[in-house]
């Protein structure tokens, strides 16, 4: 898969209203699982799964490389005019509440001092060992990451039959109920939204919503469908998307 970069671009009082590009340009990366390559995987797994060397590789180079890494809410503050982010800066996401981000990603995201967004659907949280516990979501809260909704169950929402209220507002309510905030942030699972399914997330009070890619064919982006970087293992890839480099 080629990675993309996202241009950030003015927000409207609607978010499905489209913008004109504007001067901001940031990647968000997005990973999935942090755990190495297995015999018998598909090539969808592969990309989906970073292995824990090639992760800490990569968060060295935006050290090394200087890219200042800052949170999900300072790029939608600055989407919004009310911040002004360093050149160069790097957002960085985590889907799905997977264990493996707890135990291989957490602790070298830390001796970085970088800051990430974890998006948990909130149905898998404390429900196997594949997945992390909510104690280990307040951990890393308390440690200065963010932790956003990604749904109850990871359903596709535009999906009929769908209930977005539960989905929506009550992964909302769980993350309230066990870690004592509220999230502003969400992401939609698979990247799958239309214009009812954003309305959806900003009726239930977030701040923004992360998309996957370029979204529906015929839009822009919008607050309610950031677009990101799909982070592989590919690290020439990787390296062109931070430095703004065409594939």
């Amino acid at each position: 898969m080629v990675l993309g970069l996202f241009a950030v671009q003015h927000a409207m009082a609607n978010p499905n209203e489209v913008y004109e590009p504007d001067s901001i340009r940031v990647p968000i990366l997005v990973y999935h699982s942090i755990a190495p390559h297995h015999a018998g995987q598909s090539t969808d797994q592969r990309e989906l799964d970073v292995d824990p060397a090639v992760f800490h590789a990569q968060m060295a180079y935006l050290a090394q490389a200087k890219h200042p890494v800052v949170s999900l809410s300072s790029l939608v503050d600055a989407i919004e005019g009310r911040v002004t982010l360093p050149p160069r800066s790097v957002v960085i996401t985590f889907d799905d509440g997977w264990q493996s981000q707890y135990e291989d990603a957490f602790h070298v995201l830390q001796q970085y001092h970088f800051t990430a967004t974890f998006f948990v659907y909130t149905g898998a949280i404390d429900n196997g060992p594949a997945f992390m516990t909510w104690n280990e979501l307040r951990d890393m809260q308390t440690a200065g990451m963010t932790i956003g909704a990604h749904s109850r169950t990871h359903p596709e929402l535009t999906k009929k039959g769908v209930s977005l209220e539960s989905e929506i507002e009550g992964s909302r309510q769980d993350i309230q109920r066990n870690l004592g905030t509220v999230p502003l942030l969400f992401a939609y699972p698979y990247g799958d939204w239309d214009d009812r399914v954003a309305s959806a997330v900003r009726a239930a009070g977030f701040k923004a919503a992360r998309g996957m890619g370029d979204g529906p064919l015929n839009t822009h982006a919008t607050l309610y469908a950031l677009k990101v970087v799909l982070s592989t293992d590919d690290m020439p890839a990787f390296e062109r998307a931070l430095d703004g480099h065409v594939p």
